[in-house]
């Protein structure tokens, strides 16, 4: 027992110690009831009549008494706090209290009916004003029957009889509060009990069924379904980017989120689906007696459209998507474990697929899965032996001709694997958290890398390092390790800049801001990498300390074949001009591109027209040649 206190939740543990801190009000009122039948029956011993059966042995059957209470006493809590208990206790002290009236001879029978009937009424008293008139009803009693017991008899006891009054009323009054104290512990367990399974049952923050009960409704559901030969589908969801929300808005406002979201996931489904909370951000919906796979997707589409307006969190407009997986019994598994796994594995498989879709589960998925689970355990191993390294992609001004900067892109040679794109493995990286590590070892090799460059004479390059969502988080402290590494590497400050995603930035919290504005007074640049293609606002424009904009390569490449294209293009270069911005065109890739972009005013361009990701050795050949065209 002390193990399941120790391990437990601490709402459980509360409801436990509970429970058992309710018993010790329990066992003291047993105790002094004990103690105080101990003392009536000595009394009745001590003033019985020379002539009766017990006179002779009387002190030595008030010590037995005694001993016998005191082993009642140290009965162990299980036997005291027993349902039976309180109807054993109230027996044996009645056959006792009737032997020892019997041997003391202080009663006939029809005493002893007096005492019972006493002992009945006075324990169904419970207010004073009750006792009070009960006292007085008691003594009319108790003088008649012993007038009728003494009539003719001389020399009568008065005053032992009807001290025996206020003993018979007390025992009997403890009576009463015993049995009601025992009741009123029963009920108090048992609700203690139900409390208890809803902890056990029942997620406390949205009051869903958690996984475990989950798991338990969905086998009775695929037992109802194999007796009635209906489908069962089984659902897992997973709302994306929910941990970049919960780091920069705060865990108050994610708790806030995930209630809103589970209001609108019951809303969405029949009265006979159920809708469970996992854990974290992922739910389970069991949907029983579907005619076809297609149900579900409808189903699963309905949600979908349900989570698409924005909710407000604390003054925040956040727009939360889902990834959702989808499992049928008895198609893809018969037991519930496994139809629960399989959803799982095609939820995960949406999310590497780009999240806020549906997919079905389909047997070459498991293989995939573990292929991904064998990849994030190699790449665990990457940053210790040496694996990454760093492609540098230049930035040139159209104007001058110059190289400008150089954006760090990490790269994975595996001894086994061979050359790992970047697009399988910094999604891993993402999900498992090694793109911290990660991300710090590719922020002090590019400073490291540039600051060399610098040294050899190549000044005024700037290096651009990209960062994750989970390095802004306050727990990682990104401003210290970016004043560290700058101080360790020896760069300038001015020379690195920092690529932020929108996404990172929309539904960013107030220790967000204060640590991009810390890194700006540090002198670090800041860049909103891919715009145009998230929640491009004016307000963040104007909120955070920009330095550059990135135009999405999708507007790029449109930019000479789109009317629409060319519009978005125009606009965002000519915005990012007017706020004194730094306008860099990301995914370049014709010479046509390259006099639009020139025309339109943009002049800092990136992308395969001018030069693919180099590594480090023919970078630096690149920056001869530039520097070589220059002094021409």
């Amino acid at each position: 027992m002390a193990n399941d206190v120790l391990t437990a939740p601490p709402l459980v543990r509360e409801v436990h110690e509970s429970a058992v801190t309710a018993d010790a009000p329990n066992r003291v009122h047993f105790i002094q009831q004990q103690a105080l039948i101990t003392v009536i029956l000595s009394y009745q011993l001590l003033f019985s009549p020379s002539h009766a059966p017990i006179s002779g042995i009387k002190e030595y059957v008030i010590l037995g008494l005694l001993f016998l209470i005191v082993g009642l006493m140290v009965l162990p809590p299980r036997v005291v706090e027993a349902t039976w208990f309180p109807v054993t206790l109230a027996l044996g002290d009645t056959a006792i209290t009737t032997v020892m009236i019997y041997l003391s001879g202080n009663a006939s029978s029809d005493m002893y009916l007096t005492y019972f009937l006493i002992i009945v009424i006075a324990s169904t008293c419970r207010t004073l004003g009750q006792m009070l008139g009960l006292s007085i009803v008691v003594c009319g009693i108790y003088t008649v029957m012993v007038y009728m017991m003494t009539a003719g008899e001389e020399d009568v006891p008065w005053e032992s009889h009807f001290l025996r009054i206020p003993f018979l009323l007390i025992m009997a009054t403890f009576y009463g509060l015993t049995t009601d104290r025992m009741r009123k512990v029963s009920r108090e367990k048992s609700d203690l009990l139900l409390e208890r399974n809803a902890l056990t049952n029942y997620d406390p923050l949205t009051g869903l069924p958690n996984r475990r009960f989950f798991t338990d409704l969905l086998d009775k559901a695929l037992e109802r379904a194999l007796r009635n030969d209906q489908l069962v589908g089984v659902l897992v969801l997973d709302l994306d980017d929910f941990k970049r929300i919960n780091d920069t808005l705060g865990h108050t406002m994610g708790d806030l989120l995930l209630t809103a979201v589970s209001a609108r996931l019951t809303s969405c489904f029949r009265k006979s689906d159920t809708v469970a909370r996992f854990g974290g951000d992922e739910f389970g919906v069991i949907l029983e007696n579907i005619s076809s796979p297609d149900y579900a997707a409808r189903l699963a589409q309905k949600l979908q459209a349900a989570m698409a307006p924005s909710l407000s969190l604390g003054g925040h407009e956040v727009v939360v998507t889902a990834s959702l997986g989808v499992s049928v019994f008895p198609l893809d598994a018969s037991d519930p474990d496994t139809l629960i796994k399989n959803a799982n594995t095609a939820m995960n498989h949406v999310k590497a697929q780009g999240k806020n879709t549906l997919q079905f589960f389909k047997a070459d998925m498991n293989v995939r899965a573990v292929k991904r689970l064998l990849l994030e355990n190699k790449l665990n191993k990457a940053l210790e032996s040496e694996e990454l390294f760093l492609h540098y992609q230049p930035q040139l001004d159209l104007s001058t001709g110059h190289i400008t900067g150089l954006e760090a892109l990490a790269r994975w040679q595996h001894p086994d694997l061979g050359l790992v794109p970047p697009t399988q493995f910094i999604p891993v990286a993402e999900d498992s958290g090694l793109i911290v590590p990660i991300g710090e070892w590719t922020l002090r090799t590019a400073c490291t890398h540039t600051k060399a460059w610098h040294d050899a004479g190549y000044h005024g390059l700037i290096v651009s390092v990209n960062l994750s969502a989970r390095q802004l988080t306050p727990q990682y402290d990104l401003v210290q390790v970016v004043a560290r590494v700058l101080r360790e590497t020896g760069l300038d400050a001015r020379f690195l800049e920092l690529e932020l995603t929108e996404g990172m930035i929309v539904n960013t919290s107030e220790s967000t801001l204060t640590t991009l504005h810390a890194l700006r007074k540090l002198g670090v640049r800041l860049c909103v990498d891919d715009f145009g293609t998230g929640y491009s606002s004016l307000n963040y424009l104007k909120r955070f300390p920009l330095n550059t904009l990135k135009i999405d390569k999708a507007f790029i490449q449109d930019c000479t074949t789109t009317s629409d294209g060319a519009l978005i293009t125009k606009a965002i270069v000519a915005l990012g001009n007017a706020l004194k911005m730094k306008v860099i065109a990301e995914g370049v890739g014709s010479d046509d591109q390259i006099a639009f972009l020139r025309e339109n005013g943009c002049v800092d361009i990136q992308g395969f027209a001018f030069s693919k990701p180099l590594p480090i050795d023919e970078v630096t050949d690149l920056l001869k040649q530039s520097q070589t065209r220059s002094a021409q």
